[in-house]
């Protein structure tokens, strides 16, 4: 197994408002916390960042050296904070990690093949996009390919069970969740109407439902 990669960061003391000078200075502010530890306010440089997680998955350990520490701490990524509009990274949270103890993940699921039903003329639907996992730290997938070429009828299904999982790794959904279906063209067309038919009755005037009919007019001048 390659070495972890090391990202460099410094204690932190500025917080609160203040740290959107840190950010126009190429900073990022970030927390480490973990199991039966203290919370670490730190920075690291946001091309430093960038560097090391385009080098690793995800899910990867990573090796933080603080202050120039010869003793670096294991982290995992663990939230990341975006600005809504412009996408610009504002926080990030990493987790201190025991490398003997299991932890909760998430992994993405990317979806493999062309089902034959597809073919056919049906839609693949996914509808679980995530799957929560638990492993050790090193063993933790950032992804996981479902093959979907053998959905060759239109209504089969991929559920939790039906996916092979890394050795020592764990899924924390319900076996029976659906992570993707073949939908027959028929059931297609008329979900899109469906969704047509909403959308023309969201789109209605707000007041045409308090119109009253010919027959209500004339019951109130009665």
């Amino acid at each position: 197994m390659p070495d972890d990669a090391t990202l460099r960061a410094a204690t932190r003391s500025i917080t609160g408002s203040a740290v959107k000078r840190l950010r126009r200075e190429g900073m990022l502010p970030c927390n480490v916390y973990g199991r039966g530890v203290d919370s670490i306010t730190i920075q690291t440089p946001l091309v430093e960042l960038q560097r090391v997680f385009r080098s690793v998955d995800r899910n990867a350990v990573v090796q933080m050296e603080i202050d120039g520490s010869e003793d670096t701490t294991p982290v995992v990524l663990r939230e990341v904070q975006r600005h809504p509009v412009s996408g610009e990274l504002l926080h990030v949270d990493f987790y201190q990690v025991d490398l003997t103890r299991m932890i909760h993940s998430e992994a993405r699921l990317h979806l493999v093949g062309v089902p034959e039903a597809v073919a056919l003329g049906g839609t693949l639907v996914q509808s679980l996009e995530y799957l929560p996992l638990e492993a050790l730290p090193r063993e933790m997938p950032s992804e996981l390919e479902v093959d979907v070429s053998g959905m060759s009828e239109f209504g089969d299904s991929i559920l939790v069970r039906d996916i092979t999982l890394p050795p020592g790794v764990r899924a924390l959904a319900d076996d029976a969740v659906g992570i993707a279906t073949v939908l027959a063209p028929r059931l297609t067309a008329e979900a899109d109407e469906e969704e047509a038919l909403e959308a023309a009755a969201a789109e209605a005037p707000a007041d045409q439902a308090d119109t009253p009919t010919e027959a209500s007019t004339e019951s109130t001048e009665t």
